[in-house]
């Protein structure tokens, strides 16, 4: 019997319909055990059965100053919607415009399911979509990674910086030594932040630090560079993680996150237009995003006389390390029909830094194409 493709399969088949949801006057408290309980990240938010809304793991994270009271209409946001007959592809292109983990499926007015990324691995795996690929080729190389001694806290803000829902865990050396991710953050959310100290310091508060290491998960999931990517998406739906780490001697030279293979299935609906996503620029006026995606489709047009784009997808991170001045760091996927680009680039100035991205980008896929080219000439001379 021949095999379903991925891309010619709905929402219906692999949305979950055992459904858990709250209401706007529940807790941050409330929230939390239900997600713990069910090791879910995204609750849709019902008010007389009708959608209204979604609490995230992200948006609890980033509000994490929050007491458990507060009711959840406080930090409610708009919910994505998606219907049992969208195809697959589509969803996964939803889920990385909208930056949603899990999205309500609605038919009619009614709420029927809801549709997570880990759903879309299982589709993957169960397809073997991506068996034949080696991981060294999918990958997103060079992964930023925590030290196991560093605080919980910029584990916390190092998964907001990069939009990842899990990062690499190190000792000094660079060694792999486990990963920390949001559902192993979860619980310290629910809890006091503060601790009382007693003598000279009465009446004072003192944050209590609290280790990466004391709450990493070991040992971590792994595959070698030349593993099939097939058998890391099979290691993410069994375990039920976001990523599996692609490591050699030791040292995590790669990462497959589940965002990942959401682009590699938004890669198959079928366009007009390359499919291009643009995250970690929340706090920068319109305008910006405007200019920015003028750069890409500028540049795009001439990559596209050398290859066939599908899908390109950059992060931004701003830092400050001098003063008022902010220095921007970039990281950009950029897929076509037949493999992937990375690069990586930063600048003082943003668009400075989008335009160098860009050249190093345009740069490695002519040389990519020089290279086609030897081995064709070769292979024809002998």
């Amino acid at each position: 019997m021949a095999r379903n493709r991925v891309q010619d399969l709905r929402v219906s088949a692999f949305m979950s319909t055992d459904l858990v949801t709250a209401t706007p006057d529940e807790t941050i408290g409330d929230i939390l055990g239900k997600m713990k309980k069910h090791d879910i990240h995204e609750i849709p938010v019902l008010e007389r059965k009708k959608l209204v809304g979604v609490v995230t793991m992200r948006e609890l994270m980033r509000r994490r100053n929050q007491p458990p009271g507060t009711k959840v209409s406080t930090i409610l946001q708009p919910a994505p919607e998606l219907s049992p007959d969208t195809p697959l592809p589509v969803a996964a292109e939803k889920m990385i415009s909208t930056g949603s983990r899990a999205i309500p499926v609605v038919k009619g007015r009614s709420l029927v399911g809801i549709l997570s990324r880990s759903d879309l691995v299982r589709a993957l795996v169960e397809t073997r979509a991506v068996e034949g690929i080696s991981a060294k080729d999918f990958m997103t190389p060079k992964p930023q990674a925590i030290g196991e001694d560093d605080p919980v806290d910029r584990a916390v803000q190092l998964m907001s910086s990069l939009g990842e829902r899990s990062v690499p865990v190190v000792d000094k050396h660079r060694r792999l030594k486990g990963v920390i991710g949001l559902k192993d953050v979860a619980d310290l959310f629910s809890k006091p932040k503060v601790r009382e100290q007693y003598g000279d310091r009465a009446g004072r508060e003192e944050k209590v630090v609290i280790s990466v290491a004391s709450v990493m998960r070991y040992p971590p999931v792994t595959v070698g560079p030349d593993a099939d990517v097939h058998r890391a998406v099979e290691l993410m739906a069994k375990n039920r993680i976001s990523s599996t780490i692609i490591v050699d001697k030791d040292e995590p030279v790669g990462i497959i996150t589940t965002q990942d293979l959401m682009q590699f299935l938004a890669g198959l609906v079928e366009r007009k237009q390359l499919f291009v996503e643009v995250s970690g620029l929340e706090d920068e006026p319109p305008e910006t995003y405007d200019e920015i995606y003028d750069l890409i489709q500028k540049e795009m047009g001439r990559i596209a006389e050398i290859v066939e784009p599908r899908t390109f997808t950059i992060h931004f991170q701003k830092y400050s390390p001098e003063g008022d001045r902010f220095k921007y760091s970039l990281r950009a996927r950029f897929a076509t029909a037949h493999r992937v680009y990375h690069a990586h680039h930063f600048d003082w100035d943003l668009r400075a830094a989008l335009k160098g991205l860009l050249e190093i980008l345009h740069k490695r896929i002519l040389k990519e194409k020089e290279r086609l080219q030897t081995e064709r000439k070769r292979h024809h001379s002998s």
